[in-house]
């Protein structure tokens, strides 16, 4: 087959742009298998990210906080006839006396106190020496006709401390408010400021003696610091348990009150509730 001269001019120019397109690819080969080799360029400046540390636990909110650890001690209701006299003193009849004349032998009466009243140093009652001393170490006492004395302090009567009658069934505390058998608490009050809730863990599912609604319950552990005293003193608390029997009824372990020595007591703000005169576990607390 013959070619005229412009097929030739043809053939020539694309042979030469092959020829042209192989040595690019000749000069591209190297150069992409360098960059195929080369990994992406790190920068070793670069400081790698700190440890994630996880932050230190945090108290719990709902929880009480730890005021130390208390001994606890107990008061009461004294009554006046829970208290015995001293028997009184027996004259000896005389057998030196001639034969037929009569002698009897004296019997001393009991010897008698007056309590007062601090204002205008009113007379309250007469009791014996044994039951005005039971009444100023308790506090609070009641009297064979029913009424009921709290401890005044000083006074310029002549006889000392001075009583005031309460129209309370168990007496008033400190604070002004009425005694509650299990949930009153006396305090220093240089330790714990009258009006503070309290939670007792020791007490918490021990069976209160006595009857509802003062006893006779399982308590919770919550109380109120009402009332002050002046044998309180520091980390103590004085548990208000309305009658003497109770008292002895508490003593649970191998017969004493051991138990209540040195055991923890918390803020109970956060736990405990106080509506009215009643003090109670807040519901759904720990």
């Amino acid at each position: 087959m013959k070619y005229g001269p412009q097929s030739s001019s043809i053939l020539s120019y694309l042979a030469r742009l092959v020829a042209r397109i192989v040595r690019g690819i000749k000069d591209l080969a190297p150069a992409a298998l360098v960059l195929g080799c080369q990994g992406p360029k790190v920068d070793k400046t670069e400081k790698a990210p700190a440890a994630v540390v996880a932050p230190a636990p945090q108290p719990k909110d709902d929880e009480p906080k730890p005021l130390g650890n208390f001994d606890i001690t107990f008061y009461y209701v004294v009554g006046e006839d829970d208290v015995k006299p001293k028997l009184p003193a027996v004259a000896v009849a005389n057998d030196n006396a001639p034969a037929g004349e009569a002698s009897l032998a004296a019997i001393a009466p009991s010897e008698r106190v007056t309590l007062y009243e601090p204002k205008a140093c009113t007379p309250i009652a007469d009791v014996t020496p044994e039951f005005e001393s039971q009444l100023i170490l308790q506090g609070t006492g009641k009297l064979r006709d029913g009424r009921v004395l709290n401890i005044w302090g000083a006074c310029g009567c002549p006889n000392k401390p001075c009583f005031k009658v309460t129209p309370n069934q168990w007496g008033t505390g400190g604070s002004g408010k009425p005694l509650e058998p299990f949930r009153t608490v006396a305090v220093d009050r240089k330790v714990v400021k009258l009006g503070t809730l309290l939670y007792i863990p020791v007490l918490e599912g021990q069976t209160m003696p006595g009857r509802a609604p003062y006893g006779g319950y399982v308590h919770d552990g919550c109380v109120v610091a009402n009332d002050t005293g002046g044998g309180i003193d520091g980390h103590q608390l004085d548990l208000f348990v309305g009658r003497k029997a109770y008292y002895a009824a508490m003593s649970w372990r191998g017969g004493s009150h051991s138990w209540a020595r040195h055991v923890p007591v918390f803020d109970g703000s956060k736990i405990c509730q106080r509506k009215g005169r009643q003090v109670s576990r807040k519901s759904g607390s720990i």
